[in-house]
């Protein structure tokens, strides 16, 4: 008896898009190879001199904190500010402040941990992720004030707007939020040593898909400009009015990856503004890392975005009002910024070394699961 095959006789249309998104990259890489070799090679060196050594450390901590019994230590502190301003379980200070203080992820690692050991809902997870996804003061300060734009003191500026923002933005969104009952802490929180390792392997984990992540999106924002695309669409925003011509070219590249767009913003001597919107904003290349932590997004993407637009507004509205109340010379606050010294922080080898044991680290802990099964 002969079995034939059998194809469906509707395509669904995810599967089309997905198709031709397969066909048109693949086009696109046989098109521009050596455009996207150098892209790539340029943000590999990036993520080793500037990306891990920087927020390694503070994925570590913020994993630390909420899965040790520090957390429940310090909540106690954090406790009555964070559930009468943003009207979250006291848990949850911990993993807001490190939001602030420790980069992008930190905040929405710190959610998804406390979203698995059921100790916040799905509503306040969703409610996290609205306001706690911000550059940290590693990122603002030590790469952007120093290396980029070559002033500590506009990197302190340009944190400051982004944080203030970012609580103005949290207490907002917990306007008629529901007050729950706290939850019951963990009967048995994780001892130090297992506590330390499990941070380490998520730290890990972010840190190489925070890699990975801008390696890609330094070839696709190639691609796009070996192809033109990026000029066509620079030159669309710029007929809107709100942009020079550069300028656009500079928030085109936030809106995309916030690497890139402060690389861009730098060349081209953009105002301060532009880095206060950008760090914001975050890019959808920070918004991709977010999601990976969660197996369902808590909250509607249209809200999610919304307020990473509301957030670099209100940062880039902080950033002009804190430069005009500083005394005069404080910091650059409204004039256009320059290049200051090495895009780069850090040594290639430390971060490679860094990003290495990252690695190895993550291969040891796979090995011991499958010799303990």
């Amino acid at each position: 008896m002969e079995h034939k095959l059998k194809f469906p006789h509707r395509f669904s249309r995810s599967g089309a898009l997905s198709a031709l998104g397969f066909l048109l990259a693949l086009a696109a890489l046989l098109a521009y190879p050596e455009t996207v070799r150098q892209s790539v090679a340029q943000s590999i060196v990036y993520c080793l001199t500037a990306l891990t050594p920087s927020l390694f450390p503070y994925m570590a901590l913020a994993s630390f904190a909420v899965r040790s019994p520090a957390s429940a230590f310090l909540g106690r502190f954090l406790r009555k500010p964070v559930r009468w301003l943003f009207r979250l379980p006291g848990c949850c200070g911990v993993p807001v402040f490190m939001s602030f203080l420790g980069g992008y992820p930190a905040g929405a690692r710190g959610a998804s941990l406390l979203l698995e050991q059921g100790l916040i809902t799905q509503e306040q997870a969703g409610r996290m992720l609205l306001f706690c996804v911000n550059p940290g003061l590693a990122f603002a300060v030590s790469f952007i004030g120093f290396g980029v734009l070559g002033s500590p003191r506009l990197g302190l500026l340009l944190f400051a707007s982004v944080t203030l923002s970012g609580l103005l933005l949290g207490v907002i969104t917990a306007f008629r939020a529901p007050l729950g009952p706290e939850p019951r802490p963990v009967e048995h929180p994780m001892p130090l040593a297992p506590a330390l390792m499990a941070s380490v392997r998520d730290a890990s984990r972010s840190t190489l898909m925070m890699c990975a992540c801008v390696v890609l999106f330094s070839g696709f924002t190639s691609i796009l400009l070996g192809s033109g695309l990026y000029g066509i669409l620079a030159a669309k925003l710029a007929r809107t009015g709100l942009f020079s011509p550069f300028e656009s070219a500079a928030v085109l590249a936030f809106l995309l990856e916030v690497t890139g767009g402060v690389g861009e913003a730098a060349r081209f001597q953009c105002a301060g503004v532009f880095y206060a919107f950008g760090l914001a904003f975050g890019g959808l290349c920070v918004h991709l890392q977010v999601f990976s932590f969660f197996s369902e997004i808590p909250c509607k993407l249209w809200k999610f975005f919304l307020c990473r637009l509301v957030h670099g507004l209100m940062a880039s509205g902080c950033f002009l009002l804190l430069g005009r109340l500083l005394p005069r010379g404080a910091v650059e606050a409204l004039a256009p910024v320059g290049a200051g010294g090495g895009v780069f922080s850090g040594t290639l080898l430390g971060g490679g070394s860094l990003l290495l044991m990252c690695g190895a680290f993550l291969l040891l802990v796979e090995e011991g699961r499958k010799k303990a099964r």
